[in-house]
């Protein structure tokens, strides 16, 4: 039955490679009562196959089970290992997931066919049709019970479901022809990640998820992994409950940020599990690492490195802003040029006619100033583009191990900076949010700057000075971990350690940016 809903290479590979596969060892795939939908005819020609290295060579000369030749560059769009994945990611996306659902009604073989010829088995029998609410909902229940998901995530699961619904039957009809790519957004059981690292900034000591880097460990892993399958980042998803109107919606994950699906991490201080972004670990680290450990000699890098996250920006402000724009939430990703945006926890629609209520949240000192009254707007995003383009020249970053002074730490003017940039670094810090340039006008400016131009001599010794001055400082001011998550002078937090959730004394916190208005 699945096999109507799959283009033919993929429909081999389910028939071929998936079924014999998870058939002989379906407690490693934690599919609990699994029952492939065949029709009978299929279900006879099934091989049976147990070993994932032998199947793998033999899907790497099976072309049909492959994803076709690209016209243009005349080679497969991925290596046939990395499409081996790319296949399990179809056969585990969540709107397939009514194929591993084990239906008690009407359970046992159901003789009937369709027209094609195909056994409608117990979906049809229960009166459930693929691709509908309630088609999903025995694999909801089973998962929800199995692994004690969070009733608001296990509602956020089922939107996910309802909008990846409705984008991949809007494309279906030109993916089946080639035409076009379907969104899989795969669930991966908890039990597929290995040797979880936990990311320390952030967490749930201010009612925020968190995050890993951790091992992807799928039954079907092969000896030789493609890098992006490894080592994986899991960004933890803040969902919650109602008194604190807070939610997730699910367009926000699939128009963003690229993922490679979701899972799921248990929080013993709740008690039940909760839903994980599982994205590709950064190649090159994430700005905020590259900051701290590069010193260019021009403005090329950081200039492709602004022209990369401003673009992101540009792009997603169509229809969102962000929210929490900062060096650690951009992942450098193919290139220690080419930045990502990463996190959806605070990402609202965007409006041009209004300024929508911010919901708190925001990593100080990039939280614009007017979002201590709440008005959230894609300026607000501005504001700390324009800080990260102070970065980008300086090289100063914030400690998350240390009370913030607001002289060491302060954003001035660069000595010998060029012109063009000083310009659009204090354009962008405007304290009016109406001043301040839109994201495609900070691009176009961007493009404008030269290339090949070295950085002035007092720029470098400007460098070198702060970084100097921040470590001098740092050596006598460090926190212990526990107070550096909890620090507070009054009634303010003055480190740089953690996304603000609650910011109600933003007006209170020290001003860093000086001498940057433009009259």
């Amino acid at each position: 039955m699945l096999l109507r809903y799959l283009i033919p290479s993929d429909q081999k590979f389910y028939t071929n490679y998936a079924v014999p596969l998870i058939s002989s060892c379906p407690e490693r795939f934690a599919l609990d009562g699994f029952r492939a939908r065949l029709s009978k005819d299929t279900r006879a020609a099934v091989r049976q196959l147990s070993d994932f290295e032998t199947a793998f060579s033999q899907f790497q000369e099976d072309t049909d089970a492959q994803y076709e030749m690209h016209p243009r560059f005349g080679r497969y769009v991925w290596d046939v290992a990395d499409q081996w994945y790319q296949k399990w990611q179809v056969i585990f996306s969540i709107d397939h997931m009514w194929n591993w659902a084990h239906i008690t009604e009407h359970d046992g073989d159901n003789d009937e066919e369709n027209d094609d010829g195909e056994d409608e088995g117990d979906v049809e029998a229960a009166g459930r049709r693929p691709f509908q609410p309630a088609t999903i909902e025995p694999w909801l229940d089973h998962i929800s019970q199995r692994y004690n998901i969070h009733p608001n995530h296990r509602q956020l699961l089922e939107r996910i479901y309802g909008q990846l619904v409705q984008l991949n039957q809007t494309n279906r009809p030109l993916a089946l022809v080639g035409a076009s790519s379907l969104n899989t957004m795969p669930f991966f059981p908890p039990s597929w990640f290995a040797d979880k690292e936990p990311q320390r900034h952030g967490g749930a000591n201010e009612g925020l998820a968190s995050s890993f880097v951790a091992r992807f460990v799928p039954p079907y892993r092969l000896t030789h992994v493609p890098e992006r399958w490894d080592r994986v980042f899991l960004k933890g998803l803040t969902v919650m409950d109602l008194t604190r109107q807070f939610t997730v919606e699910p367009s926000y994950i699939f128009s963003t940020i690229p993922i490679h699906g979701l899972t799921l991490h248990f929080d013993p201080s709740t008690g039940c599990s909760h839903l994980v972004l599982v994205m590709k670990k950064a190649s090159h680290g994430s700005l905020e690492e590259s900051l701290e450990h590069d010193i260019p000699t021009n403005y090329d890098k950081p200039r492709a490195l602004a022209l990369s996250v401003t673009k992101r920006i540009k792009d997603l402000h169509w229809e969102f802003v962000h929210g929490n724009i900062h060096p650690r939430n951009i992942l450098l990703n193919l290139a220690d040029t080419l930045g990502d945006l990463s996190d959806i926890t605070f990402m609202q629609r965007n409006s041009h006619s209004e300024h929508y209520r911010h919901r708190g949240g925001g990593r100080w000192p990039y939280i614009a100033p007017e979002l201590a009254n709440h008005n959230m707007s894609s300026a607000a995003d501005i504001y700390a583009l324009g800080i990260i383009l102070w970065q980008l020249v300086s090289r100063i970053t914030f400690p998350d191990n240390a009370l913030i002074d607001p002289h060491v730490y302060r954003i001035e003017p660069i000595p010998g900076i060029m012109k063009e940039w000083e310009d659009l670094i204090a354009d962008c810090l405007q304290s009016d949010p109406g001043k301040r340039p839109n994201a495609y006008t900070v691009y176009r400016r961007l493009e404008k700057i030269p290339e090949h131009i070295n950085l002035d001599p007092a720029v470098l010794d400007y460098i070198h000075h702060r970084r100097n001055e921040a470590k001098a400082y740092l050596e006598g001011h460090r926190l212990s971990e526990m107070a550096s998550t909890t620090a507070e002078v009054g009634d303010r937090v003055w480190t740089a350690s953690v996304t603000r959730w609650v910011n109600h004394s933003l007006d209170k916190y020290p001003n860093l940016v000086q001498r940057f208005e433009v009259v």
